[in-house]
């Protein structure tokens, strides 16, 4: 019998291939790009390895304590939330075509995308896999999946405060206007 958590990684896997397959393809040559993120990313990296380690030797128990109960109720929560989660990511994607970076850049020719999330919420793709994460740490149920979370959560913020830097330094006004037409950083209509 399939698990809830072998269907989430399954579609977390069609999502990874549907965000990477076609940035194989030549895209925008890069025009900018972040040096400020690939250090802080590394430092969050960095910390985030000497947690698990210093966790996984003291406090192994505490971090498979289960603090959602494992049932099907949770479980099908865990998949919906990933399905819809990864699903408005991907609708982001789309709209971003070839300005769409794993790393905080800005590539030749880029522009502003306004359409489709983008007219809810300015940062959709992270929107989306926020809600995939909760997803994912619903179904697990365990402390560990949410300590998995807010890194993640925290991992987001700093990667949106480096796009924003970078988009405000290329498109200055155009940006700003764009902040004060769409207000929600994640959350559509609340923050």
């Amino acid at each position: 019998m399939v698990t809830c958590l072998q269907i989430i990684a399954s579609i977390w896997a069609v999502f990874m291939a549907f965000l990477f397959i076609p940035a194989l393809q030549v895209g925008a040559p890069v025009e900018r790009r972040s040096s400020r993120y690939i250090q802080w990313s590394f430092i969050i990296a960095i910390i985030v390895m000497i947690l698990v380690i210093i966790l996984a030797r003291y406090e192994s128990q505490t971090l498979v304590l289960r603090v959602i109960p494992d049932s099907p109720v949770a479980g099908i929560t865990g998949i919906v939330l990933t399905i819809a989660g990864l699903g408005f990511s991907a609708w982001a994607r789309r709209h971003l075509g070839k300005y769409w970076s794993s790393m905080v850049m800005v590539k030749v020719g880029h522009r502003i995308i306004r359409t489709g999330p983008y007219r809810i919420v300015r940062n959709p793709m992270y929107t989306g896999l926020l809600v995939a994460f909760v997803g994912a740490a619903i179904a697990i149920g365990e402390l560990l999946a949410f300590v998995a979370l807010i890194i993640g959560i925290v991992s987001v913020l700093v990667k949106i405060k480096a796009e924003e830097e970078i988009l405000l330094e290329k498109f200055r006004e155009e940006y700003l206007q764009y902040k004060r037409d769409v207000r929600a950083v994640i959350i559509p209509w609340v923050v």
